[in-house]
C-alpha cells in the first residue's frame, strides 16, 4: 500500500460503487413511478447504458490524443465533473418523465464509462510495468463489492423511504472522489503528442489480427450471458417471490460481503503463484453446472445462499480472466484494448438483461416456468465457451516461450501458465 497509485483505484472503484445506492431507486422509478413492464424497463436501461458499449471509443480518445500532454489525469477530471453533474441535474427535477430521465441517465454513464476507461487504462500501463495487474485489480473489484455492503441495504432503504430527489442528490457527491483522486496517478507528460494516433494503430494492428483476440472476446460474451439475472431476477423477486424492496437491498449486500471475500482470496492466491490458466478452465467446465443452482432460488433462505455463493466464486473467475486480458493489451493502447474487452462484458449484460426481460414478460403467468427455462439458457451458454478455451494461449510447455500475444511484466505474480510460490519467473468488465 505505499503505492500511492491504490489510492486512485480505491477511490475510483469506491465511487461507482457508490453511485449504485440509486440503482434499486431507479428500478422502482421504472416500475412504480413510469409503469414500465420488465420488456419496457429493460428496453429503457437498455438505451442509458449503451455508452458502456462505446468504450473503445473512448479509449482511443485518451490513447492518441492527451489533453494538455497527458493521456488520463485531464480527461478525469473533466469525466467525473460530468458525471456529478448529471446526478445533481436529475435532482433538481421536479416531474419525472420518459425522455429527461432516460437523457440524463445516458450523460451519467457516458461520465461514468470514461472515468471507467481511464482508470483501466493507468491500471494497465502502470500494472505491467510494475508486475501488478492482478493486485491492481484485486483492489478495484474488492472495493467495489464492499461498496455493496453500503449500497444493498442502503439503496433498499432509500427506495422504501426517501424521495427520489434526495437519493440523486447524495448520489452526485461520489464522483468527487475521482476528480479529488486524480492527483494520486504518477503520469508524466507525453513525449511527441502529435504521434498519439500512430503509435495507437501500430500498437493495436497486430492485437486484432490475431486469433486468440476474438476467442478470448467470445469467451467473455459467452461466460457473461446470464439472462435470469438484472431485470428479470428483480421483477422476479418483486411479484413472483414476494420479497421486499429491503429484502433485495439486502441480498446486494450479501452479494457484496460474497464479492470482497472473493476479491481478498484472488489477491491472496496472486501472492502465491496463482495459476490462471487452471483457474479460468475449472470455471468454465464447472460453471454450467453450477448455474443450474439456481433452479432452486425460490425463498429467502435459497436467494441468501446463492447470492453468497455465486458472489465469491464469480468475483475470482472474473478477476483471473482480468488479470490475463490485462496482459494481453499492446503498449500505447492500453485504455483501447483494455476497454475492448470491457465493453464484450458490457455487451454480455445489455443483450442477456434484454432478452431475459423479455422471455420473463412473455412468461409472466408462469414465472417459475420461465425462470427455469433462463437458467438453463445461462448454463448451456457458459459450457459453450469451453471449445473456444484451446485458441487461447492460456499456458505454454515449460520449454517453450509465452506467446506473443499475452506478453507478461517479468516477475508477475499472475501471469498465464505460472504455479509455485510468490517468486515466480516471467512468464484479466461485468457489469
Amino acid at each position: 500500500m505505499r503505492d500511492r497509485v491504490y489510492l486512485f483505484f480505491i477511490a475510483t472503484y469506491f465511487a461507482q460503487g457508490m453511485v449504485g445506492i440509486a440503482y434499486q431507486p431507479v428500478s422502482h422509478l421504472l416500475k412504480d413511478t413510469l409503469g414500465l413492464t420488465a420488456a419496457q424497463s429493460a428496453t429503457f436501461i437498455a438505451w442509458m447504458t449503451l455508452p458502456l458499449l462505446a468504450k473503445p471509443l473512448l479509449g482511443v480518445l485518451t490513447d492518441a490524443f492527451p489533453l494538455a500532454n497527458r493521456r488520463r489525469a485531464p480527461y478525469l477530471l473533466l469525466a467525473s465533473a460530468a458525471t456529478s453533474a448529471g446526478w445533481a441535474a436529475l435532482a433538481c427535477t421536479g416531474n419525472y418523465s420518459y425522455w429527461p430521465v432516460l437523457t440524463l441517465l445516458t450523460i451519467v454513464n457516458v461520465g461514468m464509462a470514461f472515468s471507467d476507461v481511464l482508470c483501466d487504462g493507468v491500471m494497465v500501463e502502470l500494472g505491467k510495468a510494475r508486475a501488478k495487474t492482478g493486485p491492481y485489480q484485486a483492489a478495484q473489484l474488492g472495493t467495489l463489492y464492499i461498496t455493496l455492503l453500503a449500497t444493498g441495504v442502503g439503496g433498499g432503504w432509500l427506495a422504501q423511504h426517501a424521495p427520489f430527489r434526495l437519493v440523486f442528490g447524495l448520489t452526485a457527491v461520489f464522483p468527487l472522489f475521482i476528480f479529488l483522486s486524480t492527483f494520486a496517478v504518477p503520469e508524466k507528460p507525453v513525449e511527441n503528442a502529435a504521434q498519439g494516433v500512430r503509435r495507437l494503430r501500430r500498437g493495436m494492428s497486430s492485437f486484432l489480427l490475431n486469433r486468440s483476440f476474438w476467442a478470448a472476446a467470445l469467451v467473455i460474451l459467452l461466460f457473461n450471458f446470464t439472462p435470469f439475472l438484472g431485470t428479470a431476477q428483480f421483477y422476479y423477486q418483486e411479484d413472483a417471490l414476494g420479497f421486499s424492496r429491503l429484502f433485495i437491498g439486502v441480498l446486494t449486500s450479501v452479494g457484496g460481503i460474497a464479492g470482497a471475500l472473493g476479491a481478498a482470496a484472488f489477491w491472496w492466491l496472486c501472492g502465491r503463484g496463482l495459476d490462471t490458466s487452471r483457474l479460468i478452465r475449472w470455471s468454465v467446465l464447472a460453471g454450467g453446472p453450477l448455474t443450474l443452482l439456481y433452479l432452486c432460488y425460490r425463498g429467502t433462505v435459497s436467494a441468501v445462499v446463492l447470492t453468497a455463493f455465486f458472489g465469491l466464486a464469480g468475483v475470482v473467475m472474473r478477476l483471473s480472466l482480468m488479470d490475463l486480458l490485462a496482459q494481453a493489451c499492446p503498449k500505447h493502447g492500453e485504455a483501447t484494448a483494455f476497454a475492448l474487452f470491457m465493453s464484450v462484458f458490457n455487451l454480455a449484460a445489455w443483450a442477456s438483461n434484454t432478452l431475459g426481460a423479455r422471455v420473463y414478460d412473455a412468461g409472466a403467468s408462469r414465472a417459475h416456468g420461465t425462470m427455469a427455462v433462463l437458467i438453463i439458457l445461462g448454463a448451456a451458454s457458459t459450457l459453450a465457451c469451453w471449445p473456444l478455451l484451446r485458441f487461447i494461449p492460456l499456458t505454454e510447455p515449460a520449454n517453450r516461450e509465452p506467446r506473443a500475444l499475452y506478453p507478461a511484466a517479468p516477475g508477475s505474480p499472475c501471469a498465464p501458465g505460472t504455479a509455485g510460490s510468490g517468486t515466480v519467473p516471467a512468464a484479466q468488465e461485468p457489469a
